[in-house]
């Protein structure tokens, strides 16, 4: 249930409607399975995320002059876009209706013209 992924908005909008007509133990349920299921999804990240750290720092770490020096894998670039993203995940979870209006907007446009 990841907000930029195909599934988030899908699972987002039966869990509205659900909520809408009462459905509230479903939801709930719902919910619960979806963070577990995202706490697998992270294992899996995280693991992916340390293999690649481990073979850059390798890669990154060389030898000028005698003295070691070892790059940063995480520049200010990836910093910037990794808090970035993470700031609109909570815009979207805290205020969903300011982009879900903003795309039906965009989609009425598209195929009502």
């Amino acid at each position: 249930m990841v907000p930029p992924l195909m599934g988030f908005f899908s699972k987002q909008f039966v869990l509205s409607s659900a909520l809408d007509n009462g459905y509230y133990f479903m939801s709930i349920i719902a919910i619960i399975t979806s963070v577990i299921s995202a706490s697998y999804y992270l294992k899996i990240v995280r693991l992916l995320h340390s293999e690649l750290e481990n073979n850059l720092s390798y890669l990154g770490s060389f030898e000028t002059n005698g003295t070691h020096v070892n790059e940063s894998a995480i520049t200010s670039f990836h910093s910037f876009l990794i808090s970035s993203l993470t700031l609109i995940i909570l815009l979207f979870v805290l205020k969903p209706s300011l982009i879900l209006n903003s795309t039906q907007l965009l989609s009425l446009s598209l195929y009502f013209n």
